[in-house]
Order: structure tokens, then C-alpha cells, then sequence
């Protein structure tokens, strides 16, 4: 181990002669395991390449340590100070050493950056080496790799990966806490992220204290676009909702809406959810990836050179119009999905003037296709139940409540599953027969108006098919019921 590069107590590694494939084999070790921090082994061996590299910055087999300082960088950069810090320091001396030497090359591969990990730099390190030149499997020829300029730009790429700005003439690229939010963020829209409900109300959070331009549009944007899924019907906790529109509050709309010298129509059309604008460069063609780009400085370079012209997504006007439009979404899907629903109108299209069931007009809305009429005719089914006429009436408003809850995927809004969860919790906990005349009932899903206006009316209105009785029977609707309590309790939680 040691503690410095400075070499004091340090023996020349440069004195014996390394099995180099060992080596490499060793650092592909620490590459492969991403996980790894603060391993003993692993810091020796980071530790043993750096000494090498100090001992002969400038030498024959430098490019081959700076090429094993790459493939350890990503575990150098979770590693503590001594080890990351020499890491850098050796890596800045190679750089010294090699970046003005002359070159015949109008490109090198350091300018693609570094993958992380950077697993093919085995592929180069291996060949190099034993000084072999083919290296056409990776795109560039060995001359280039083993190029004193792009030996020096890897050590500089190394150097701004461990301490970002350290170095200057690297390639652009992400810095390491946006390419986290965007990795993280993405995984929650596409269903498969951990901690959703704390990863989207956080999305944008840094808006309560930026001050340029970049970061808050690319605030605004990350935040629209976890709006958009947190008013999908996905999200099952007001707080959620509260926490973005707080953060989207913080933009100082008045100040930042003054005109600009793109029109009113000049402004460009906000990329889609997921990855669905083929015409545009895959950095911008999502909210959310184009939102974390915009606020990021590696990331606003990298825009610029897929031809994205900052001007207008950076407009202070166009970011206030954006933050506008998503707080009134925020707001009116937020009172959409928990708010209080009015159902007093109803009344009149639904009740006779004597204040029966108006059966004709109530099974037209069921058959109907406007599915937030019919989840409103749920909630208004549930809380007349108390009210109804008689049993009949009671049965057709148990089916209509519970159909309610499976109009919409993956469920309901809260306000509505709620309402109707206090209705047929009832229902469920009402003593009912334990067996009744039918083999079976059918699938609620079978349920349409011609149903419905004969379980209102029995005497008068003909069954329209034969398991038309068995959907009123007591045994099937207590069954509904206590399956619509276990889902609501499922989306919403047991308590309210």
C-alpha cells in the first residue's frame, strides 16, 4: 500500500519485469466487479498500476498503466482519497508527459470518452501489450490507440472522470449525478424502478435553488415529465403530487414570461414520455432525457453537438410557459384523483321528479363509452344506496359501483375507489347465505344495461339472457363486493 505518488519508501516496480497478461487479467477483475469499493486486494492493485505509471510517466509502457488506470477508474472513483487521489495525480503526469508530443492523427479514440465500466479497453491493453497492431475489432487502428496525444487525452478523460473540471480538451459528457437521475428516473417510468413514489415527487427538486437558465429548464422539464406519470393513474399518494407542484412553484413565472425574440409560435413542441420523437437526436427525443441533458453542463455540450439549438429550449419565456402548464396539469388531475367528487347533478338526470331511479337514461350512461362519466356515475351509485327504493334498486346500484372500479387501468382515481370501498365494505359485511341456487355467476365484465333494467324490474322487464338472474344474486354481489374491498385496499391502503 502506499499513501502518496511521490515515491519516498516506494520500490521501483520498473526494477522487475511484470507478466503483463497477469496484469491485465487482474485489472479486468476490479473492472468486472462493479459493485466493489474499499476492497483491500482491489486497492493494491489500482495502487500497484499507479506506481508503475509514477515510476515512468513518459516511458515505453506508460500508455499500458494509463490504459489499466482507465479500466479501474470506475472503482478508483468509488474509492477512498488515497486511492482515487493518486490515481489522479499519476494519471495528471502522464498527461504532462505525452499531450505535446508530435502526432499525424486528426482523430483519437479518447474523444469517444469513456463507457463505464470501459470494458473494452482489455481488448486494447492485451494487443498493446506485446506490441501488436490490430485492433480493427474496435474500430480504430493501434497506431492511434498507442498515439502519445491519445494516451494524454486518456489520462485527462481519467482526471476529469475522478475530479470533474480538473481537466481541460476532454470530450463532453454527462456528468455522473445527472446520468444517476436519468438511470434512476427512467427505470420508474418504464415500471421497474425502486422507491417510485420518493424518486418522482424529487424529480426537479433542485428548481427550490437554481439561478442559471440551463438548470432550470432542465428542472422544469424533468418535472413535467414525472408529472406526466404521476397523474397516469399510477400514483396512489397525494403527497407525491404535492411535493412536484411545491418544486414547480418555485419557479419565478412573472419574472422569467417576458417576450423574446422567438414569437409566440417559435418556441418547439415538448418531446413525448418515453423515447416516441424519431425525428429528433436520441439526447432530446424524451422529456425527461433531453430535461437532465438541459441541466447539466457536460450535457448541454453534448446537445450542442447532436445540433440542438439551446436558444430554445433554454428561453426563460418557453421554461415559464412549460412550468405553467404542468402546475395547472399538477393541480387539476391532483384534485381529479383525490379531490371530492360532486355527484349532486346528477340527480336530475338520474332520479324521476318523485325520486325514483330513472332506469332508461342511468343504463344509457353504463352502455356508454365515456369512461370518467361512468366512474362519476360510481361514486354517485355508491352514496345513493342509502336512499335507494328497494332491493332492486340496491342491487343495480352494487353493480354499478363495483363496475366502476374496472373501467380504468391499472385502478381508479382515490377519491373514487374510496367512496365506492365505504359502499361495498357494507355490502361484503352484510350476513348472507352461504349457498345459493346458481353453478356459477357470470364475470362482471358481462354486465350491460339490458341486465341492469331487468334487475330493476323483475316483473316487468324480460331477462335479456339466461344468467341475467344470477348477477342480482346475494351470494354473487357479497363475492363482488369483498373482491372490490381487497382491490381498492391493495391501490389505496387499508386506511383512508
Amino acid at each position: 500500500m502506499i499513501e502518496s505518488t511521490d515515491g519516498e519508501g516506494v520500490a521501483d516496480p520498473s526494477e522487475t519485469t511484470p507478466d503483463l497478461q497477469a496484469l491485465i487479467g487482474a485489472w479486468q477483475e476490479v473492472q468486472d466487479d462493479v459493485r466493489a469499493h474499499g476492497n483491500p486486494e482491489y486497492d493494491e492493485t489500482v495502487l500497484d498500476c499507479v506506481r508503475r505509471l509514477v515510476a515512468d510517466p513518459g516511458g515505453d509502457r506508460a500508455p499500458l498503466w494509463v490504459l489499466g488506470l482507465a479500466m479501474m477508474l470506475p472503482y478508483a472513483d468509488r474509492g477512498p482519497e488515497r486511492v482515487s487521489g493518486a490515481v489522479h495525480d499519476a494519471l495528471d503526469r502522464a498527461d504532462h508527459a505525452f499531450k505535446n508530443r508530435p502526432c499525424t492523427h486528426a482523430e483519437h479514440p479518447y474523444e469517444d470518452g469513456l463507457d463505464d465500466p470501459p470494458h473494452y479497453l482489455e481488448d486494447v491493453a492485451r494487443p498493446l501489450a506485446h506490441g501488436d497492431t490490430d485492433f480493427s475489432a474496435i474500430g480504430w487502428t493501434g497506431e492511434q490507440w498507442a498515439c502519445p496525444r491519445n494516451i494524454a487525452g486518456l489520462a485527462r478523460v481519467g482526471m476529469d472522470r475522478l475530479e470533474p473540471g480538473s481537466a481541460t480538451d476532454v470530450p463532453a459528457r454527462l456528468s455522473e449525478d445527472a446520468q444517476d437521475t436519468l438511470d434512476r428516473l427512467n427505470s420508474v417510468l418504464e415500471g421497474y424502478g425502486f422507491d417510485a413514489y420518493n424518486e418522482i415527487a424529487d424529480a426537479g427538486s433542485e428548481l427550490r435553488f437554481v439561478t442559471s437558465d440551463g438548470d432550470r429548464a432542465g428542472g422544469v422539464l424533468v418535472a413535467t415529465a414525472a408529472s406526466w406519470y404521476a397523474l397516469s393513474g399510477v400514483v396512489r399518494e397525494r403527497w407525491v403530487l404535492d411535493e412536484l407542484i411545491e418544486t414547480l412553484e418555485e419557479v419565478p413565472l412573472d419574472a422569467l414570461d417576458h417576450p423574446c425574440a422567438h414569437g409566440d409560435d417559435g418556441h418547439p413542441g415538448l418531446p413525448g414520455f418515453l423515447d416516441d420523437e424519431p425525428d429528433r437526436p436520441a439526447i432530446a427525443a424524451d422529456a425527461l432525457t433531453l430535461g437532465v441533458h438541459l441541466g447539466d453542463d457536460g450535457g448541454r455540450a453534448l446537445l450542442e453537438q447532436a445540433g440542438i439549438d439551446l436558444s430554445l429550449w433554454l428561453c426563460p419565456r418557453f421554461t415559464a410557459a412549460t412550468a405553467r402548464k404542468t402546475l395547472s396539469e399538477l393541480r387539476e388531475g391532483r384534485e381529479e384523483l383525490f379531490g371530492h367528487r360532486e355527484t349532486g347533478h346528477l340527480d336530475t338526470r338520474f332520479l324521476h321528479a318523485d325520486g325514483t331511479l330513472a332506469i332508461e337514461p342511468f343504463t344509457a350512461l353504463f352502455d356508454g363509452h365515456d369512461e370518467s362519466a361512468r366512474e362519476l356515475q360510481g361514486i354517485w351509485a355508491a352514496r345513493r344506496h342509502a336512499h335507494a327504493a328497494d332491493d332492486h334498486e340496491r342491487t343495480v346500484l352494487v353493480l354499478t359501483a363495483a363496475a366502476a372500479l374496472r373501467i380504468t387501468h391499472p385502478g381508479p382515481a382515490i377519491a373514487l375507489a374510496r367512496d365506492i370501498r365505504t359502499l361495498l365494505r357494507t355490502v361484503a359485511e352484510t350476513p348472507r347465505p352461504q349457498a345459493c341456487a346458481h353453478d356459477d355467476h357470470p364475470a362482471l365484465e358481462r354486465l350491460d344495461g339490458a341486465v341492469l333494467r331487468h334487475l330493476h324490474a323483475p316483473e316487468t322487464v324480460p331477462a335479456p339472457r339466461p344468467d341475467a338472474e344470477a348477477f342480482g344474486c346475494p351470494a354473487h354481489l357479497a363475492a363482488l363486493a369483498a373482491a372490490g374491498v381487497r382491490d381498492v385496499d391493495g391501490w389505496c391502503g387499508e386506511e383512508d
